[in-house]
């Protein structure tokens, strides 16, 4: 609960700070399977920042005997970077893929693709799928924490652009702005208390239920996400109206600096679950 009030709180304030400072100390993508570069000593893979994330290229190796999973996560370093390396180690050096990305392995299987290097040419990496090896790594068991996190970022980003609408002046509006917005604001009070309940049960539970009320919650964040996206769109679509173009909004920059929180929000689920025992069924970027 604790934590879903702090980032709220963050993601109300500046969601773009709220994002880079959560990328920056937590390495959120360390349970998922990683590929180095193919060539720790020679020129590294290459990044570049597109409109909604990144573009990737480059060579990477597979660890030997692992297997890639639904989610691969790229780095662009042979090592994590350390915090003495001075400044720039907050800078995102890991990218997450989903594995059907990679080429097909000579002859077809996974067995044959452990181990195996691959390109990538400009592969589009959603803001919201980059992190930081210098963050401290996370694992299965913080799934929760991560959940929450990201949802209350989710939660006050959503509800500083329901304030920003509020403000907007729109007269003979067939919908006056400050009751769109007033209505938005009120979907996602209740969304909030909602996974806030979720996130009590889980609190509480005893050992033996904990499994079952964790992949409750994952249903109520899949629901939840899906409701802040419908209030980002929403709060936008009726601010162009009021505005009459997007170079008028005034909205425009609160929702970019939303997206990569909104881009992992809605997978936040499948990129770190629990366990095996929670569902995950809508891993899928492409």
């Amino acid at each position: 609960m604790r934590v879903l009030g702090f980032y709220e709180r963050d993601g109300h304030s500046d969601a773009s700070a709220a994002w880079e400072s959560f990328t920056s100390v937590w390495n959120w993508a360390a349970p998922l399977v990683t590929a180095l570069p193919r060539e720790p000593s020679g020129a590294g893979p290459l990044v570049r920042g597109v409109a909604g994330g990144f573009s990737v290229s480059g060579q990477w190796r597979l660890p030997g005997g692992a297997q890639p999973g639904p989610w691969l996560a790229l780095r662009l370093t042979a090592h994590p970077r350390g915090s003495g390396e001075g400044v720039g180690v907050s800078d995102p050096d890991v990218f997450v893929v989903a594995s059907k990305v990679l080429p097909a392995p000579p002859g077809g299987g996974d067995a044959e693709r452990a181990g195996a290097v691959f390109r990538l040419a400009d592969e589009y990496v959603p803001g919201g799928f980059a992190t930081s090896s210098a963050g401290t790594p996370l694992g299965a068991g913080d799934a929760v924490f991560v959940w929450a996190a990201v949802a209350g970022m989710a939660f006050g980003a959503a509800r500083r652009l329901t304030d920003a609408l509020a403000g907007l002046e729109a007269p003979g509006a067939f919908v006056p702005p400050a009751a769109a917005a007033a209505e938005l604001a009120a979907a996602l009070h209740d969304e909030r208390l909602s996974l806030a309940a979720r996130l009590h049960g889980v609190s509480r539970a005893e050992p033996r239920e904990r499994a079952a009320a964790t992949a409750v919650l994952a249903e109520q964040v899949r629901r939840a996400s899906r409701l802040v996206h419908q209030v980002v769109s929403a709060a936008y679509e009726y601010g162009l109206s009021a505005r009459g173009s997007a170079a008028e909004d005034p909205l425009i920059s609160l929702v970019d600096d939303s997206t990569p929180i909104l881009q992992y929000m809605r997978y936040a689920v499948d990129l770190l679950p629990p366990d095996e025992r929670t569902p995950t069924v809508e891993g899928d970027t492409r």
